[in-house]
């Protein structure tokens, strides 16, 4: 039993991750940022597709995602970790519900309190929209690394528990006419999850 309980943790902290005016450590001010970040921020209507590794102490997981993002309304389809079945999440500015195999749904008000009620903390999963599309989130001060394209190359964010989160950026894809990324290095004093973002589609007229 308690080897499904630490499994269902592990799959709760990975549905939390994905439910998601900044300072930086520089002064780079570059209008080709201040464009890029603009334009992926009014992005707001997306579908990507890949795999998210999490790895806490001797434990590594891996799950398939399919995530669309429709405004304010967004679809994430997960499936192939832990044995625990396919799960469903769907949710708005107004209510969360998460779908789990056969199980009854959950239902929450928002994603804190869905986190809250489940794991006894709050994880920052509203920031991963702004994070998984290569930008910070507007929430937090930010610190924040560009590469020769001007591109995130790292970014220093903390949650709402004051504990930080840097994340890498080594790869971008070309999709709607922005670059995003490809993959993303997350790292959390207690955990370290892999992003592969294998493709992006960008609905037309939404960026």
């Amino acid at each position: 039993m308690s080897q499904i309980r630490s499994a269902r943790t592990t799959y709760l902290l990975i549905i939390f991750l994905l439910l998601g005016s900044c300072t930086t450590s520089n002064t780079l001010i570059d209008q080709n940022w201040q464009s890029h970040q603009a334009l992926v921020s009014n992005a707001s209507s997306w579908t990507l597709q890949g795999r998210l590794n999490i790895r806490q102490a001797n434990n590594s997981d891996t799950v398939s995602i399919n995530w669309q993002q429709m405004v304010q309304h967004f679809e994430i389809n997960l499936s192939g970790a832990l044995g625990i079945g396919a799960t469903t999440i769907n949710g708005n500015q107004d209510s969360i519900s998460l779908q789990q195999g056969n199980e009854p749904p959950i239902e929450a008000a928002n994603l804190a309190e869905l986190s809250r009620s489940y794991l006894g903390y709050e994880f920052p999963a509203e920031a991963l929209q702004y994070w998984v599309r290569g930008i910070p989130s507007p929430d937090s001060p930010a610190i924040m690394e560009f590469n020769e394209n001007q591109l995130l190359e790292s970014l220093s964010q903390r949650d709402a528990q004051g504990n930080n989160w840097l994340l890498e950026y080594d790869r971008y894809q070309e999709s709607g006419g922005l670059n995003l990324p490809s993959r993303i290095r997350m790292s959390h004093p207690n955990y370290l999850l892999t992003f592969i973002i294998q493709s992006w589609q960008i609905q037309a007229g939404s960026s």
